[in-house]
């Protein structure tokens, strides 16, 4: 029988891990402690994934620090965060100490990008890399890893004349690693996301003038964040136990703590309080800050009833503090609450009370060209700007596969077999991609639950998934009727929430001419599993069943 003790003979590696983000670190952990030979690539010149790349003003967590951490016993006991919401410098600093602390660099080779990877039949990947250099080489493993990251590759807008303009410019998600001044400059920001929101908020007191170029407004909560006391560190060390239980049995996105304490959810329908037992839950987790208003009620999500109860409370919120009413209004959504992402702020809303911010609709009056000073809108208004940061967002969910020569069985691409969206099985294998793995990736909960949770489980899932492949010499592989019962599933969880009423990145519609699909599942960690056990369990049923017959 093949067995990997075999391949190191003919292969480099027995697994081959593409990133070096939280999946790609935890996988490389979990199969290398495993006795596998693993090398990992990484594009950056450190660790980080994602926490690397995104180093413009203002970017944090918007999950507790202590939540948003690998949930490794002594790793977390060890660990001290700075900040209730770390910023993105301190997560940056937790993961390469991470790779310190587990030895990890020894298997990492940074400054190098995976431009192709071949299956044969021989279970072979062959693996093409190019070094910051731009020299090239082959390697070969028998299981390939994709780490690659939801939010990997920046999305660029077809703005006519950007490559025009002569001032300061950059993309939040490859944002120069040297600092950017825009201090006593006058500053334009398109884009009013997540990473929109935070840059416009730390840019807004340094700047000269700012210009936030807003095509749709985002309901946005307070974080409310400080620094980390030693009591409530020690206090959540000593239950970090039961916290991490409740991460991994709760049905909403994982994050547990509120108000400091151990949130339960009882399951209640918002319709079932009167109005102002409901308002009053809506303002204590308002009060506490945090992604918790989205936990208040679980038909929130899913019942428009239910949720313009929400979208009421958190207009009002936003009307007071807007001290211009007309702004208000324009900063007010027209999205249900919480069907595209709602990204936390520090005070995100006030900066629209400052004299020196401008808000400019561009739906109403949209941007015709980027000029070599500045911004020309449709109605003949200039614009004129110092630094122009491009808040665009991403390419979000299978991006950055398709970025690489990615070919399976018989050669077929990677972009040929998603031409019509994203399709993986529990966003973890591919059909028709023998022993192609992906942590993280689309399909997977990777966006309603804590990325840094899901890829400890998926490493674990994946070391099961190899040691029973490699035991009986079988191909990880779904089948296509699998496949197909996963986006089913996929697309009919989200037909059950009012998600599919906003075009947002997470149905791939912020990108012109990607198929809209959904890119995540969002039932909730638990039923991931559920199905995940059981796929594997029915992978180890066939696998032993088929070397029984071959014996």
């Amino acid at each position: 029988m093949h067995t990997l003790k075999d391949d190191a003979d003919r292969l480099d590696h027995d697994v081959i891990v593409v990133g070096a983000g939280f999946g790609g670190m935890a996988v490389l952990n979990r199969l290398r402690n495993d006795g596998l030979r693993v090398q990992a690539f990484e594009a950056g010149d450190e660790v980080g994934g994602t926490w690397y790349w995104n180093t413009y003003p203002g970017a944090r967590v918007d999950i507790e620090s202590v939540e948003y951490s690998y949930p490794f016993s002594d790793l977390q006991q060890e660990w001290t965060w700075p900040e209730k919401y770390s910023s993105q410098r301190d997560v940056l600093r937790y993961l390469t100490w991470v790779a310190d602390r587990l030895d990890l660099r020894r298997s990492i080779e940074f400054g190098t990008k995976v431009t192709r990877a071949t299956y044969s039949d021989d279970d072979t990947w062959t693996v093409d890399i190019e070094g910051s250099t731009g020299e090239t080489r082959t390697v070969t493993c028998r299981y390939f890893v994709l780490a690659t990251g939801f939010l990997s590759v920046p999305h660029l807008p077809n703005i006519a004349g950007l490559q025009d303009f002569r001032g300061t410019f950059a993309h939040t998600a490859r944002w120069p690693h040297e600092e950017v001044d825009m201090h006593s400059k006058r500053v334009g920001v398109i884009g009013t996301a997540a990473s929109g929101i935070q840059v416009i908020q730390a840019v807004a007191p340094q700047a000269a003038k700012l210009s936030v170029f807003q095509r749709t407004a985002n309901w946005s909560f307070p974080l409310r964040n400080t620094p980390m006391t030693e009591e409530y560190e020690s206090w959540v060390k000593e239950n970090y136990e039961e916290i991490r239980n409740h991460e991994y049995t709760s049905r909403g996105a994982g994050a547990v703590l509120v108000d400091n304490q151990i949130h339960v959810s009882e399951g209640r329908s918002a319709l079932d309080l009167a109005d102002d037992e409901r308002s009053a839950d809506f303002d204590h987790k308002w009060q506490a800050g945090g992604p918790h208003l989205s936990r208040s009620f679980p038909d929130i999500i899913t019942n428009i009833e239910a949720n313009n109860h929400l979208r009421n409370f958190w207009s009002a919120r936003i009307a007071e503090i807007v001290d211009d009413p007309d702004t208000a209004r324009k900063l007010t959504p027209t999205h249900p609450p919480l069907s595209r992402r709602p990204p936390g702020n520090s005070g995100y809303y006030e900066v629209f009370n400052r004299s020196n911010v401008d808000l400019i609709d561009i739906k109403a009056d949209p941007i015709e060209r980027v000029t070599e000073t500045g911004v020309r809108l449709r109605s003949g208004a200039e614009i004129e700007l110092d630094v122009l940061v491009l808040a665009t967002g991403f390419d979000a969910g299978g991006g950055a596969a398709m970025q690489i020569d990615l070919r399976g069985r018989d050669g077929r691409r990677i972009q040929d077999h998603w031409v019509d969206g994203v399709r993986t099985n529990l966003g973890l294998a591919v059909h028709g991609f023998p022993n192609l793995l992906l942590v993280n990736g689309p399909q997977s909960p990777a966006v309603h639950f804590s990325p840094p949770l899901l890829s400890s489980y998926q490493a674990d899932l994946m070391s099961r998934l190899i040691r029973t492949s490699a035991d009986h010499n079988v191909g990880i592989e779904p089948s296509l009727e699998s496949e197909n019962d996963w986006v089913e599933k996929v697309r009919a969880r989200y037909e059950m929430t009012l998600i599919p009423q906003t075009d947002s990145w997470w149905m791939g519609a912020n990108i012109p001419g990607k198929p809209r699909r959904p890119i995540a599942w969002p039932g909730g960690f638990v039923t991931y599993r559920d199905f995940a056990e059981q796929w594997f369990a029915e992978f180890e049923s066939r696998t032993s069943q088929a070397a029984a017959i071959r014996t």
